[in-house]
């Protein structure tokens, strides 16, 4: 066995018991998520960590933040139990608990959770039900989702057959792929009466992670469905449109008469909480992770994300069909912003960015570079 400082955890590592490094990151931005929550609620937080292997992120969370009254460790493997619980000792966390049992049998006969972590390796799926079936009011649910491949379109039939959603594999089918994902969340929350608002939506390496609150109410859950769709792609001129459940999906594109590809059922609404985002900014400026400068930038990016359409531009994709070289990207902006557009970067993409205008509006900026290099 060895021993890794992680945050301000420290962890007993075993051969026996999975434990990813390059999900630091990831564990970083939870932990500062489970503080700016804690700071919505006001009180201590009852949070469960499912699948919880080494018991890292469970122990960081409740090492991390003030507010976390009790952590409930849950896993079926008996070395990860045995290993959480060794973990959660060293740590002197105060109040915690491990559960040697499969994480939806616990979650479907407990009900009295502030935040449910369920980070499984590929898809979240066989453990959304309960997780969600776990809340009673309201609460936090943090999900993450491994199988990208599926999502992004590298495996349409096995999306269809999990996900019950057709993806594209495109220039931004990362954002797709998130919105797939976000789509089966509502459609399982719909189902008992619960409304979602996605506070963080993330897509970083090999994972797609999601922050969803969620609230008891058939108006809620009413108005989730209502932002279901479909995406429209034309891989010929590269334009996009979005419908929200559209009784007939066009089959030519309408600006070039190409043959449109189709990605949905998703979700077409916001996947981010600006307001939520420049909290964990703040928190995340108070603490000293590795990651800081990172995290800062992603979060930051995402603000400007908030409020604006689906979908990106890939400025590089856009100059091969134009058969321009790419512009100076904060000029492009600026260019785009000139002719009346919302413009904002992505954290989804390096030089691309999210807008309001048309892909004739986009193309055109390429058209008048010399007024603006």
């Amino acid at each position: 066995m060895k021993k890794v400082k992680e945050g301000k955890a420290e962890l007993v590592l075993s051969d026996k018991v999975f434990f990813n490094p390059q999900m630091e990151l990831c564990r970083d931005i939870s932990s500062i998520a489970v503080g700016a929550y804690c700071r919505e609620l006001g009180r201590k937080m009852h949070l469960v960590d499912g699948l919880c292997a080494t018991g890292a992120r469970g122990i960081r969370y409740g090492k991390e933040n003030d507010c976390i009254g009790k952590v409930e460790f849950v896993d079926m493997d008996e070395n990860a139990c045995k290993l959480a619980g060794r973990n959660a000792k060293l740590n002197k966390l105060k109040s915690y608990k491990v559960h040697c049992c499969h994480i939806n049998d616990f979650l479907f006969h407990n009900r009295v959770f502030d935040w449910v972590e369920i980070d499984p390796f590929g898809t979240p799926l066989p453990y959304l039900q309960s997780a969600l079936a776990s809340f009673r009011k309201e609460g936090m649910l943090s999900v993450t989702a491994t199988d990208t491949a599926v999502l992004c379109g590298a495996h349409p039939r096995a999306c269809l057959k999990n996900y019950g959603a057709t993806p594209i594999d495109n220039e931004y089918c990362h954002e797709i792929g998130v919105r797939i994902l976000a789509g089966a969340v509502v459609r399982q929350a719909s189902t008992l009466n619960l409304g979602v608002e996605f506070y963080l939506s993330l897509s970083v390496q090999h994972f797609f992670k999601l922050f969803v609150k969620l609230r008891a109410g058939a108006d809620g859950a009413v108005a989730g469905m209502k932002k279901l769709g479909y995406i429209s792609h034309c891989p010929i001129c590269l334009h996009r449109e979005w419908r929200f459940n559209p009784p007939l999906l066009k089959e030519k594109c309408p600006k070039c008469g190409g043959k449109l590809m189709h990605a949905g059922p998703l979700f077409l609404g916001e996947l981010w909480n600006a307001r939520f985002l420049g909290c964990m900014r703040e928190i995340n400026r108070q603490r000293d992770y590795g990651n800081k400068l990172k995290i800062d930038e992603i979060l930051s990016l995402m603000e400007e994300e908030a409020g604006m359409p689906p979908t990106y531009f890939d400025l590089h994709k856009v100059a091969e069909k134009v058969r321009k070289s790419p512009p100076n990207f904060e000029s492009f902006i600026e260019k785009l912003r000139q002719k009346g557009f919302k413009v904002s970067r992505t954290h989804f993409k390096r030089n691309s960015v999210r807008s309001n205008a048309g892909i004739k509006d986009v193309s055109s900026v390429f058209y008048h570079r010399t007024n603006f290099q």
